[in-house]
């Protein structure tokens, strides 16, 4: 992975903590603008799995996550939770 930028690092950390404090609106707009800048940050994908509620907002960022990182273990759990396997 190219290096991050701080600005989007900054934003991926911000993101993340807002949504583990519960801030979701507040995490899906940091993260937003994460992928808006750089698509390529799997981790920002996989934040941003858990900050949408539609099933397939979730289901698409996830998917972004394995077509960047194929061996996320995270990434393949959410889509299995999202179809009902687990």
């Amino acid at each position: 992975m190219a290096a991050m930028n701080q600005q989007l690092a900054t934003w991926l950390y911000e993101g993340a903590v807002a949504l583990s404090q519960g801030d979701k609106e507040r995490a899906l707009d940091l993260l937003m603008r994460v992928v808006s800048e750089d698509e390529g940050i799997p981790e920002a994908w996989l934040w941003l799995s858990g900050a949408v509620d539609d099933p397939e907002d979730q289901r698409t960022a996830l998917e972004n996550v394995l077509a960047l990182d194929p061996d996320n273990t995270h990434a393949r759990y959410g889509i299995a939770v999202l179809d009902n396997q687990v």
